[in-house]
């Protein structure tokens, strides 16, 4: 999947624990998912 110029950064999936990379700056108030979690 591509993001275009979108600078991607370094998350922890909520679920399975897994560093994922995301489009947006995490800010710790809501959970991540990496793709596969989140599908």
């Amino acid at each position: 999947m591509s993001y275009g110029n979108r600078e991607m950064h370094k998350a922890t999936c909520a679920d399975c624990g897994k560093e994922c990379d995301v489009p947006f700056k995490p800010d710790g108030t809501r959970p991540v998912y990496c793709r596969e979690c989140y599908s």
